[in-house]
């Protein structure tokens, strides 16, 4: 009889720890009403300015040059871009932007838009905000 009870008191402890140690014991709760809703309302959100940002991009990203400086940048002067002063006070190096080959590292890239797709870009970015970014750059604005 003790070792029956002995076995049985055995098989309750294992099937314990299964019970304990088991996948459907540890469930976690899912979000409240509340967390939904603000999660909910974040991704539409969020998705709202992906869609945005793919138009902004599709209508305003259609051309890339890849654009380096060139040229000695030394006192010497030995290399460069030959300038020939207006006033004919003698030419010059000089250092200058040029277009560049895309596997230049220090490269930066300007980006355009065609003109048949300026008016879309334009909507996306919003005339005001682009005026006023390029009055904060210190560049005059030409007002179409």
């Amino acid at each position: 009889m003790k070792r029956f009870l002995m076995l049985v008191g055995v098989a309750v402890v294992a099937a314990a720890m299964y019970v304990a140690a088991s996948p459907a014991s540890q469930q976690s709760k899912g979000p409240t009403a509340r967390q939904f809703k603000a999660l909910k309302a974040q991704v539409t959100s969020l998705s709202k300015t992906v869609k945005g940002l793919k138009k902004v991009v599709t209508d305003c990203v259609q051309i890339a040059i890849p654009i380096d400086q060139f040229g000695d940048n030394t006192s010497a002067q030995t290399e460069g871009y030959d300038y020939s002063q207006p006033s004919g006070a003698g030419n010059f190096f000089t250092t200058a932007l040029d277009v560049t080959d895309v596997a230049d590292t220090g490269a930066v890239w300007f980006t355009g838009v065609l003109a048949q797709t300026r008016a879309a870009c334009t909507t996306d970015l919003g005339l005001t905000v682009l005026r006023h970014r390029v009055a904060k750059a210190g560049f005059a604005a030409h007002r179409p």
